[in-house]
């Protein structure tokens, strides 16, 4: 099914972060709360070096959070909580989380199997296409600073790559298994529009 979330959560959190798991369980709370929020939950890479390799971690997911450093000026921290893609903190409340509206300009419509991105924002938007593993996934760390701690996480990305928005539908997307769109203004780093796909 597609739809429309009216306010996203990013989560960038590690599995080698003692202080990350009331986060990732705020995200979990928000998923199964609120049908109208999309949250998700980014492994970052930078904290692998104290002795757990996070198993949902890549370098791309540290890169977002970069990005959103260069444009909130909010420093590169776990957790690190995104809001719409204009607030930031280690803990948000829900109030927050679910007032923070983002706007219904972004669809996903299904043809033929495949799926396209339609949109009412302005050309040269960012996109950021975000595959996710939807639900919850438990992780059992056997080393560094969660070592013996079984871990659970909620819509886990799995990837993100990034397209410019020309003002015409993008076409041909086959997702694996959950999709999120988000996009983001081309100056800032605000989320003006988000649709997703869940099987």
């Amino acid at each position: 099914t597609t739809s429309q979330p009216t306010a996203v959560v990013e989560l960038f959190t590690s599995q080698g972060c003692a202080s990350c798991p009331p986060a990732n369980a705020f995200i979990t709370q928000m998923d199964q709360s609120h049908d109208d929020v999309l949250a998700l939950s980014y492994g970052v890479t930078y904290w692998d070096y104290l002795g757990w390799k996070d198993t949902f971690g890549h370098p791309d997911f540290t890169k977002r959070q970069k990005a959103y450093d260069a444009t909130l000026e909010s420093g590169v921290y776990t957790p690190m909580l995104v809001v719409a893609g204009i607030h930031h903190g280690p803990r948000i409340s829900e109030q927050a989380a679910i007032s923070t509206l983002v706007p219904p300009s972004v669809r996903l419509t299904a043809h033929a199997g495949m799926h396209c991105i339609e949109g009412d924002i302005p050309t040269g938007s960012k996109l950021a296409l975000v595959d996710y593993k939807p639900g919850t996934h438990m992780v059992a760390v056997k080393s560094g600073e969660n070592s013996g701690r079984t871990l659970t996480l909620t819509n886990v990305v799995t990837a993100v790559y990034y397209k410019d928005w020309a003002g015409k539908p993008i076409c041909g997307l086959q997702p694996e298994q959950a999709l999120a769109i988000l996009a983001h203004d081309a100056q800032t780093s605000a989320i003006i529009g988000a649709a997703r796909y869940e099987p």
